[in-house]
């Protein structure tokens, strides 16, 4: 499987009680609403680990996976959207605090990009939870022209609680062209409702995780 492009990354938070919030974050290039740029997915197989037995190396052990998880490179993310997802506090005043109650949601990922022939190629994580290890600053050089440079987002994957297929499993993906099966997959992993909740990309207002006073 080799893909061409990173299209799309829609993100649906969690409450507290793991239902889902009536909102997405959609990132997808529109101006001032942030774009992708890289998405590497790691852990999807667990460390081989070799049995002895009968003075040989009798049996494998293969089965699972490992650490599950997603750094993705996000240009220009909006802070309200980054706020969101980082489970940072806003007061009622709009300053973000974060410190040692901050607490991510637990949030559901759609990855949208293509292969080779052209095809859909989805790939989605039923649960986790995002991080945001640093906040970057550069001087200008003023005999340079400013490219802005993407941050850096980690999503430690968790396995599926819920009933049927996705339980205990961590990822979703399908590549393909039938919409019948596209939009069973979008379905399962941002909600059977998901088509009707509100992009705050488009620029609504979000619903902050926590919010102070």
């Amino acid at each position: 499987m080799t893909l061409a492009g990173f299209k799309r990354m829609t993100i649906r938070p969690r409450n507290a009680d793991g239902s889902f919030m009536n909102q997405l974050v959609v990132i997808e290039g529109k101006r001032d609403k942030g774009a992708t740029t890289t998405a590497e997915i790691s852990g999807l197989s667990k460390t081989p680990t070799k049995v002895a037995g009968s003075d040989i190396e009798y049996y494998i052990s293969r089965k699972g996976v490992g650490d599950v998880k997603s750094d993705f490179g996000v240009l220009d993310m909006p802070d309200n959207l980054s706020d969101l997802i980082s489970g940072y506090k806003v007061s009622a005043a709009g300053i973000t605090h974060i410190g040692n109650d901050t607490e991510p949601p637990y949030c559901a990922v759609l990855l949208e990009s293509s292969d080779l022939q052209g095809d859909t190629a989805l790939l989605g994580f039923y649960d986790g939870t995002f991080t945001r290890d640093k906040i970057s600053l550069d001087t200008l050089d003023p005999a340079e022209t400013f490219k802005p440079t993407a941050d850096t987002y980690t999503y430690s994957s968790i396995a599926s609680d819920a009933d049927g297929e996705t339980n205990g499993q961590y990822v979703g993906k399908y590549i393909g062209s039938k919409a019948e099966t596209i939009e069973a997959l979008k379905k399962e992993v941002l909600g059977e409702d998901y088509a009707t909740v509100t992009d705050t990309a488009a620029g609504s207002q979000v619903q902050a995780p926590k919010v102070e006073g």
